[in-house]
């Protein structure tokens, strides 16, 4: 595909200027190609049209600790308006508390959580809600970042389950959060546990709800829930792009959804 032929098919999204609520600065272990420098991040914006990127560091995730990363991201992406630094917290460590506080008066915009890539009790997620409302910070928790039927045999991820998940919600019902790589039928039952009742301040991301335009349609029943998140670049973009502006969702619930919804969470 041309780059004009590409730019022709995403116009309906970049008029959206949306907001990615699911980028990632440094290299994903498993795939060579799947990395990002912070110019790579803003060209990838420029091309899409988006307006702000909710970014973290890899090495966050996959190093001996969090600070080194956490300290990259915020070197890399901490003054350009264009990015949204949400610094990563692993409880186990016993400084967590510390670097909390360190990456608040650093400017950091969120938090993000990956129980399941720090091998951890889900449950341990209320003690971090806790501490981030108190710097008035909202929570991302990376409930999956891959694919399983895809994931490295190497890979320490685990999914999540959406009981656990529910509980926490139910527990701190009233603290901005964003659910990022649940599926629709992870949605679905998530709604089951709390019986039907998601706290407003609960958001999910929809970088993982992949398949035929009428799945992304059924996000019309909760408008103001979704938001646009991509996993880039552990995942390619365009997938959930065209879904969005595929969709028979009206216009102003599609420019929600794309950016609306999570500058109501950071703005």
């Amino acid at each position: 595909m041309t780059e004009q032929a590409q730019a022709m098919l995403f116009e309906d999204f970049t008029g959206l200027e949306g907001v990615d609520t699911t980028c990632h600065l440094g290299q994903w272990p498993y795939r060579l190609s799947a990395s990002a420098s912070a110019d790579e991040l803003r060209d990838y914006a420029r091309w899409f049209g988006l307006r702000a990127l909710w970014v973290s560091h890899l090495a966050s995730l996959f190093g001996f600790d969090t600070r080194t990363g956490n300290e990259a991201v915020l070197r890399d992406c901490g003054d350009d308006p264009l990015f949204r630094v949400f610094v990563v917290i692993d409880p186990q460590q016993p400084d967590w508390r510390q670097e909390l506080a360190w990456a608040a008066d650093a400017g950091a915009s969120g938090v993000r959580v990956a129980p399941g890539f720090h091998r951890y009790p889900v449950s341990r997620l209320t003690e971090v809600i806790d501490a981030c409302a108190r710097q008035r910070l909202p929570v991302q928790v990376l409930a999956r970042l891959d694919d399983a039927r895809v994931r490295h045999p190497l890979s320490p991820a685990r999914d999540l389950e959406v009981h656990a998940l529910a509980d926490i919600v139910r527990a701190r019902p009233e603290h901005p959060m964003v659910l990022s790589g649940l599926n629709r039928g992870d949605a679905d039952e998530l709604s089951r546990h709390l019986g039907d009742d998601l706290p407003p301040t609960v958001r999910l991301d929809m970088w993982h709800v992949n398949g035929p335009t009428h799945v992304a349609d059924r996000l019309g029943g909760e408008p103001r829930r979704w938001t646009f998140g991509s996993g880039y670049p552990i995942q390619a973009p365009e997938p959930t792009m065209l879904q969005l502006i595929a969709s028979g969702l009206d216009g102003e619930v599609k420019r929600a959804i794309a950016g609306g919804n999570a500058a109501e969470v950071v703005c």
